[in-house]
């Protein structure tokens, strides 16, 4: 009978390895196929909508980058036909010309060479009603006068009449084509006094200057005329927050195109910038060479680890079937403890053995553990989770639940670090060994299940088995947030007073030395905010701005008569410097490293980050600004508001020094108020 019984099992457990010999060769084979098709799939996928885009944006923010160059190119032309404008405007000679209408003074200085020299088409000098006193119209590439059209200019000078005693440059469509123009107000060599007319000088921007443009930057370049409607779906594209419109004309070459306005803001002609695409093809035939060579590689590796995996599989089943059949076959009702060495299926058979009766005895102990536990669980009044090993949740209370949102279904199972950020994240405490235990009173934050973030003070500890080893851990925590938001916004205020009452003992000690005291409302300011950078300065008549005191950062601002000043700006121009004057109060800026700081900022060559102003206001007028860049975490309104306090101060002591500082400037290019 025991002998019958013995054979059925031994072929039960042949048919069985049998089976699955045929099982696993057919989910192998399926497995293979499956494996190779999603391979082939995720590669297409991949490249379709990963790589291949990716070097598009690469193309297109390259393209952006040429584009911008050279419109910058065109401004820096533009601001040097202006300085070269305020040379002649801003001369005695000029003056002198205006009064006496001397020839000799338009014979030595408008001959046909100095035009040819400055690439200028055009030159008028007008009286203050606006009649022309002198006009010369030259043909640049024949390099001879061409008759002169009195009114070509006049809607340049209708525009200058309203921004009188400014200058006025940009681009103005004329007879001639497109032209750089600039026109100055004519005074005195220093710059002071009343005008005594009105000076405007043209630069054509004609084929001649965009070959040389695309020459120096090594660009295929031209203009597009928009003229009587045309590329209107192209300018349709183009609006302030995409100032370039790319044109993918074919997959060998794209299209850049920007928009080039006069000096009422209108456009009149379309930058254009042909670029090849060769990068893209390139790149596009290497990866469809890549990707095959990459599918082959992986096929084989496929077969390879089939076949092993197959034999490894197989194999073991085989050798178990095998021991058990004789250890069975020998009279014993149960495996024995005792086994040979050799061979791989010995100690498998043994360590089954030993896993059973193993596993009978801590049944019992676990489940008296287990009640004891879930009783503690439940009549504590925190939340308490615990992990094993491998730092996956094992219980979850009730409290844990309320304070987290996560029930006891979603967490079991699942790893600790669902919830769970800072310092957990980077650095486990309850299982590092250098970190003496048990924890007590530590702030960490955590993820509510609606997102938003949470401070804990928690305790933890290890949990060990029988045999006192480290089977896991086990955390209880309580919700701190509001406690310590207010501590935080305690702080702030403590923090905020004391720089006020600071700052009010330097005005009485230092009142008139306005640079000691805006060295140390800068100095409180950055502290307060946390600020890297930032300046204060005054506000002149003259639209300038003095810094009393500044950061690195501003160290490249002209300096003028002893003190960095900030010059007022162009017509139509937009500067961070200047953005406080036109807001009622302060204003922020986050997230500007995207953006070029030399557009953002004149005389500024480094990075900003973030940006914040606020007005120095006293007497109803902004007469300054304190401005901070370059917190690790941009500005809010908060910032802003405490800042504004600092600033009320700081206007009692510009208002104080005011008149004495008048009396020593007054000889020099600095008006003060």
């Amino acid at each position: 009978m025991k002998d019958r019984l013995t054979r059925a099992c031994y072929e039960e457990s042949q048919m069985i390895v049998m089976g699955l010999r045929l099982n696993l060769k057919t989910r192998l084979l399926i497995a293979y196929a499956v494996f190779m098709l999603i391979t082939v799939v995720v590669a297409i996928l991949s490249y379709s909508y990963f790589v291949l885009p990716g070097y598009v944006f690469l193309e297109h923010q390259e393209a952006t980058h040429h584009v911008q160059r050279l419109v910058s190119s065109i401004d820096r032309e533009i601001d040097s036909l202006n300085t070269f404008t305020m040379d002649y405007a801003h001369w005695d000679d000029s003056c002198d010309y205006i009064q006496t209408a001397e020839p000799a003074y338009i014979e030595s200085n408008y001959v046909d060479q100095m035009l040819v020299d400055n690439h200028l088409s055009y030159v008028g000098i007008y009286d203050l009603t606006g009649s022309l006193l002198y006009g010369k119209r030259f043909d640049l590439v024949a390099q001879t006068q061409q008759p002169l059209i009195v009114t070509m200019y006049d809607n340049v000078l209708k525009i200058y009449a309203a921004n009188y005693n400014r200058s006025l440059s940009g681009l103005f469509q004329s007879d001639d084509g497109l032209q750089m123009v600039a026109v100055r107000s004519i005074k005195k060599s220093d710059g002071s006094g009343e005008a005594f007319g009105t000076i405007l000088f043209c630069r054509p921007l004609d084929t001649s200057y965009i070959n040389n443009l695309a020459r120096r930057n090594r660009l295929d370049i031209g203009l597009v005329s928009i003229a009587g409607g045309g590329q209107r779906h192209i300018l349709e594209q183009i609006t302030a927050d995409v100032p370039v419109y790319i044109d993918e004309v074919s997959s060998e070459r794209l299209d850049a195109f920007t928009k080039l306005s006069d000096l009422e803001h209108q456009p009149v002609v379309l930058l254009q910038v042909h670029l090849s695409r060769y990068l893209y093809m390139h790149t596009r035939t290497t990866m469809v060479y890549a990707s095959s060579l990459a599918l082959v590689a992986i096929m084989l590796l496929a077969l390879f680890m089939g076949t092993t995996v197959r034999h490894m599989v197989m194999q073991p089943f085989k050798q178990l079937s095998h021991a058990i059949y004789h250890f069975r076959h020998s009279g014993d009702t149960v495996l024995p403890i005792s086994l040979p060495s050799t061979g791989e299926m010995g100690g498998l058979v043994q360590e089954f053995r030993l896993l059973l009766t193993d596993l009978e005895e801590s049944r019992v102990h676990q489940n008296f553990t287990r009640e004891k536990s879930d009783l503690i669980k439940r009549v504590v009044p925190s939340a308490i989770f615990t992990v094993d090993r491998d730092k996956v949740i094992t219980s979850w209370n009730k409290r844990a639940e309320l304070i987290t949102g996560y029930s006891a279904t979603e967490m079991i199972g699942s790893s600790c670090f669902l919830f769970a950020k800072a310092p957990c994240q980077e650095h486990c405490g309850l299982f590092d060994s250098g970190q003496k235990k048990p924890i007590t009173g530590r702030e960490c934050t955590i993820r509510h299940k609606n997102g938003s973030v949470l401070t804990i003070s928690k305790n933890a500890d290890y949990l060990r088995d029988e045999h006192g080893e480290i089977a896991g851990g086990i955390e209880c925590f309580e919700d701190v947030t509001e406690r310590k938001r207010f501590e935080e916004a305690l702080k702030w205020e403590v923090a905020l007073n004391s720089r006020l009452a600071l700052l009010s003992q330097s005005i009485l000690q230092y009142g008139k030395n306005e640079i000691q005291v805006a060295e140390e409302l800068l100095d409180y300011a950055r502290n307060l905010t946390g600020s890297s950078e930032g300046f204060v300065a005054e506000r002149l008549c003259n639209e300038q701005q003095v810094l009393w005191s500044s950061t690195q950062l501003f160290d490249d601002i002209e300096i003028k008569e002893g003190f960095r000043t900030i010059f007022a700006l162009a017509t139509g121009r937009g500067s961070l410097l200047h953005a406080v004057y036109d807001s009622t109060g302060g204003v922020f800026f986050n997230s500007l490293e995207k953006l070029h700081v030399e557009h953002l900022a004149a005389g500024v060559t480094k990075g900003i980050k973030h940006f914040m102003a606020v007005p120095v206001t006293y007497g109803g007028q902004v007469i300054g600004q304190v401005a901070l860049a370059n917190k690790d975490d941009g500005y809010s309104t908060k910032e802003v508001q405490a800042v504004e306090q600092l600033a009320e101060l700081f206007a009692l002591v510009l208002a104080q020094s005011n008149r004495s500082r008048k009396a020593d400037v007054s000889g020099s290019d600095v008006v003060l108020c």
